[in-house]
């Protein structure tokens, strides 16, 4: 499958309209990161920065920054908050993705209301941010959010080298999450969700948060081989949930083969006016992917995902 970005939050197909109307308040500090950036997850973002100025496109200056660490980035104003490590352990057997637990307080627990959020995360105040989706369902109660890492240089790698009782600087919880209202369940009861490499991490929450019980779900979920895939051990939990999974390995026999392919195998049997789609993944597999759904007859407005 192909490969995921390192901190894979997010999957956006193209610079949608809700990539530029966000790129308008994002400040050039920010702005000259995310443009330098080469991570799938954010890729409509850089491309709505990079894209020709207009009138409807603009970059913001930086709004001055307080000793108190708030932070203004237009849709995005925060403080920065904490939370500590309670354990760092292997997702998979490769060891380069990590199941990381963080300990959080009250008001963060509470900002986090639906799966497909994400937080941004910092080993230090002068560190480049990374943006983590959390991969547990939302529960104020709980007091911990876990997250699904994968080793790389940076901050994704500073954090995968952290243990327990180390402080991670880390943002509320941000962005829409998966809006499940626009394919209600009565109306859409088939449901596919489609994911690759570390992008299970949000699609693990919201399979978790009960969102798709009384669904007939089923999870295309890629990865290299056993040795890259996260939370293989939970395939048995999902299928009891009611969640078929089709589990595409690019490196295991035979050509590659990835989640569009096995999804083409099965485009024959989808029910098109009763479907909606949940995707999580870099721009080649997403593309594909609805363009396969929309030959079976998916509208492309139920093809959710989290930004």
């Amino acid at each position: 499958a192909p490969r995921s970005p390192p901190t894979a939050l997010m999957a956006m197909s193209v610079a949608t309209p809700t990539a530029h109307a966000a790129a308008r308040h994002i400040p050039v500090a920010a702005a000259r990161r995310l443009a330098a950036s080469r991570s799938a997850a954010v890729a409509p973002l850089r491309r709505a920065l990079l894209a020709p100025r207009s009138s409807h496109l603009i970059v913001q200056k930086p709004a001055r920054r307080s000793n108190h660490g708030i932070v203004t980035a237009g849709w995005n104003d925060f403080t920065w908050g904490s939370g500590s490590i309670v354990t760092n352990e292997p997702a998979a057997a490769d060891g380069g993705l990590r199941s990381i637990v963080l300990k959080v307080d009250g008001e963060m627990a509470k900002g986090y209301a639906k799966p497909g959020q994400f937080c941004q995360l910092r080993a230090a105040d002068d560190g480049k941010p990374a943006f983590i989706a959390i991969a547990s369902p939302p529960d104020a109660d709980a007091g911990t959010f876990e997250l699904l890492v994968k080793r790389s240089d940076g901050t994704a790698g500073e954090i995968c080298d952290m243990t327990a009782g180390d402080v991670v600087q880390m943002s509320p919880p941000m962005g829409p999450g998966f809006d499940m209202d626009k394919a209600p369940a009565d109306a859409y009861p088939n449901t596919l969700l489609f994911a690759t490499g570390s992008g299970i991490s949000p699609i693990r929450a919201l399979i978790a948060s009960g969102v798709l019980v009384g669904r007939n779900v089923t999870l295309y979920y890629g990865t290299a081989s056993p040795t890259y895939t996260a939370f293989m051990d939970e395939f048995k939990d999902w299928e009891a949930r009611g969640v078929r999974v089709r589990h595409v390995q690019s490196r295991v026999g035979g050509p590659p083969t990835y989640v569009q392919d096995a999804l083409k195998e099965d485009a024959e049997n989808i029910d098109g006016a009763e479907t909606c789609a949940v995707l999580v993944g870099q721009k080649e597999m997403t593309t594909a992917v609805i363009e396969v759904l929309e030959g079976a007859g998916v509208a492309k407005e139920r093809c959710i995902m989290n930004f």
